[in-house]
This record gives structure tokens, sequence and C-alpha cells, in this order.
């Protein structure tokens, strides 16, 4: 199976789809932007969000050759390209274009480390030949491949991510998690592996469904059949303290909020719908499949990109993490999975990345912990991701946080990660010192009994 993910940031094309801003209370436009000429010699004005990714979902097998798995790739690739082509030519701004395969435990040889490494290698030049910087092998799903092989997976190549499955309360998995975790974080060759950084393409994963758009997480189907499909995730910080500042009040978000949403997102829909329907009119032994949008907030680093001084804005929300914020995520999330006519896959809630969002970066120095992110987890996702924690930290205290994330998504059936860099020579209260494009730096949160 073949499966395309996206994520999107446009000022769309009347050539294809309608402005997403129309007559109404909520204005969606980008105040620091100027409206810009598509490519039909139009203006539309500059939406408030960005593609953070196009991703291909291929189902690989283990009977496949070298070069099945070559001519499955390239197909995915070529399409992926005619996307970003066809996203470029009508004002849309494409930071990548990612693969995901189903779990690697289903194709690879893994029962023969020197074999796996070859496939590893192997599938590491073909990316690096068609210039695929990001490719997801799909998640673990037994204790010894957790590991032993997501850690040679992380090493091999900075392109490859991958996840563990854990389900409710299965202590073997936790603990290969941890031990996992750990290895990563000790690991400091080849040197994209240095400072820790290697965890930032592998997380433990419970209720993680497939076709989530966002990475290390994302696989495809297992035994997928032939059909083609994708779907959309966002990078929507701006468009989200936009919105919310419409709102005023966690009161007004079943209404304003909703509406600004389905405005901005309806336009992309009926892009894709488009594109679906074009291919399949075309196409004789592939068919397009269109599974939804990710209405995920999802911060950028942007100077108005924070999610969580989003909900800061509202008036019910003083600072983020005390009063106000689990009904303001509530209400948020409440209203992200339920947009009319918007057609939804992937996390949809909402999207805490402690070293992707400044703000949440700014409060980790002024108390800001673990345990305040897993429980505004408890009504919004998406869970634990991207918090550096003390390189000291045990396989007893990692295996409790993951068992913590995995109780909370399987009690409440939602899909959430963790994501956590043990970081060496670093203690809690100390800050980071990533020189990393994608995180900014932030204070190290502590583990079990340790205080800053």
């Amino acid at each position: 199976m073949l499966t395309l993910i996206f994520c999107i940031h446009h000022p769309p094309s009347t050539t294809l789809i309608p402005s997403a801003v129309e007559e109404g209370t909520v204005d969606v436009m980008s105040p620091n932007k100027k409206p810009r000429s598509t490519s039909s010699g139009t203006t539309e004005p500059d939406l408030c969000y960005r593609v953070r990714t196009i991703t291909g979902f291929v189902n690989f097998k283990s009977s496949q050759s070298r070069d099945d798995r070559a001519n499955v790739l390239s197909k995915a690739i070529l399409l992926l390209r005619q996307l970003e082509t066809l996203f470029t030519e009508n004002g849309f701004v494409v930071q990548t274009i990612r693969i995901a395969t189903n779990p690697f435990g289903e194709w690879m040889p893994v029962h023969d480390s020197k074999q796996t490494l070859a496939t590893l290698v192997d599938l590491d030049e073909q990316l690096t030949h068609h210039k695929i910087e990001f490719c997801s092998l799909g998640s673990a799903t037994k204790p010894q491949d957790a590991q032993e092989l997501c850690p040679m997976i992380i090493e091999t190549s900075k392109i490859f991510s991958c996840s563990a499955d854990i389900g409710a309360h299965d202590i073997a998995m936790a603990e290969a998690c941890a031990h996992c975790v750990k290895t990563v974080s000790q690991t400091t060759a080849p040197s994209f592996m240095k400072d820790g950084l290697g965890n930032f393409r592998f997380a433990v994963a419970a209720c993680c469904v497939p076709n989530i758009p966002f990475f290390p997480v994302a696989k495809a189907n297992q035994g997928g059949d032939e059909d083609l499909a994708f779907a959309i995730g966002l990078e929507n910080g701006s468009l989200a303290q936009r919105l919310l500042s419409d709102c005023g009040s966690i009161a007004n978000i079943p209404t304003g909020f909703r509406d600004g949403m389905q405005k901005a997102l309806s336009p992309l829909q009926d892009l894709c719908e488009s594109f679906e329907q074009r291919v399949n009119s075309n196409q004789n032994e592939q068919l397009v499949k269109f599974l939804g949008i990710d209405t995920s907030l999802n911060p950028s680093l942007d100077e108005n990109g924070s999610v969580a001084h989003a909900l800061e804005i509202l008036e019910e929300v003083q600072t983020f993490g005390g009063p106000g914020s689990l009904a303001a995520a509530s209400a948020i999330t409440t209203t992200l999975q339920s947009l009319p006519g918007i057609k939804r896959v992937g996390y949809c809630g909402l999207m805490l990345p402690l070293c992707e969002d400044s703000r949440l970066a700014e409060l980790s120095g002024e108390g800001l912990g673990i345990t305040n992110l897993l429980s505004i987890s408890s009504v919004c996702g998406v869970g634990i991701d991207t918090v550096p924690i003390p390189g000291d930290c045990t396989v007893q205290e990692l295996k409790a946080l993951f068992l913590d994330v995995s109780a909370l998504a399987h009690r409440w059936n939602k899909s959430l990660s963790c994501r956590v860099f043990p970081l060496v020579s670093k203690k809690a209260g100390d800050s980071t010192t990533f020189d990393f494009p994608h995180m900014i730096n932030a204070k190290v949160l502590p583990l079990g009994n340790s205080r800053i």
C-alpha cells in the first residue's frame, strides 16, 4: 500500500480552490504579511499556516527483492514530487517531503543483524539518491526489536526515524523502550548522534494508529491494499493565535474558532479532493484516496508561532499550565475533532513539543513540568514531546514515564506519544545547548524525585 500525508502553508489559488477568507467575523489573514499573487495572476491572502510535510506511506513485503522495493519507492517519490510541484505552483510552501513504511518487523530480515544493516544501508542509498531527507520505518511491535533494532535504525542514517508500540501495562515493552532511549542518548558517533539528538527520531507510541502525518510515529497500514492514500497535517501556531485572539474567551471556541478553522481548511480540502478526482480519472493501476486533514494545532518557531501562547490569549488562561489551561485545551480539541465538513485523520489535537514552542521553552524555566504536560495531554493529546531530561535518568524512571503515557492513552483510547532526550552531563534545571535547526533551547526537566 502507498499512502501520502502532507502538511501545508498556502495562499490558495483561485484556479483550483476558493478563497479561505470569506465574509464573516473571523479573519484568518496573517497580520504580518501582504496579499500575494497566485499562479492564476489573481491575488489571495497569505494564511497563517504552512506545509510541515508531504509524507508518502509505502508498504514493503518481506518477499520483495531489492528491485521490487526500489520500484515501490520510486513510484511513491514520483507522486510526491508531483504533489510538491502542484502545491508550489499554486502558492504553497512545502517544507519537506517524507516517506514512511509499514512496521519494519514485517519486511526487514530482523532475525539477521547483518542482513538488517545491509537492508538499511541500501534503503538509505535509495532515499539519498531521490533526495528524501526523512523516512520513518514504522514501529517496533516486539520488545526485542525496540531494544536492539531501533537504536540500529537511528544510528545507521540521519534520514531514519522509528517508534515502538506500547500496550496498556506492557512492562516488557516499556523497559525495552527505556533501554533504547538510554542507548541512543549515549551514542555519539556518527556526528548526527551527538548531544542526544538521536532521540529526536524515536518515540514511544501508545494507541497511535496508521496514517498519522507527523514523525516519528508515522507508519503505513499493515498489509494495506494497492490504493494510494494521502492526508494533510499543518504547522499553524500563527493561525491558532489569530483565531483565539478573535475568540477572546473559551465560550467562543465552539463557534468562532470552529468557523475560522473550517474556513481556513475548506479550500485545502477542496484542492485535495480535486487532485484525487483528477488522478483517479487518469490512473489505471493505482487509485488515489484522500484520507483527510490532521487538524492538530502545531507550533512553529516563528515569532507568532507558539501554540502555548495562543491559549494564553484567552481571558481564562493567565499562564499556560495554570488554571484554565485544561478547559481551554479541552474546548479546542473538541472543536478540532468535530469541524463541520472537514474530513479528519491523525491526532487532531493540541501539539505541545517543548523544544519546538518558544513559550513552552520559556515556561520550562518557570516551573512547567512533565506532569503538567501529561495532565494536559489527558484532554487534548498529543503526549510528551521533545522534552530534555537529565542524562543520569534511570531505566526505571523512563519505564515508569512510558507506562504513564500508555495508561492514559489506553484508558481514553487516544493516540499519545512520548519523545524525551536524556542529555549526558546535563541535570535538571540546566539549559540545553542544541545546535539544531528544528528545535530551540529550553531547561532540562526532572524525572523521578529530582527537583529543579
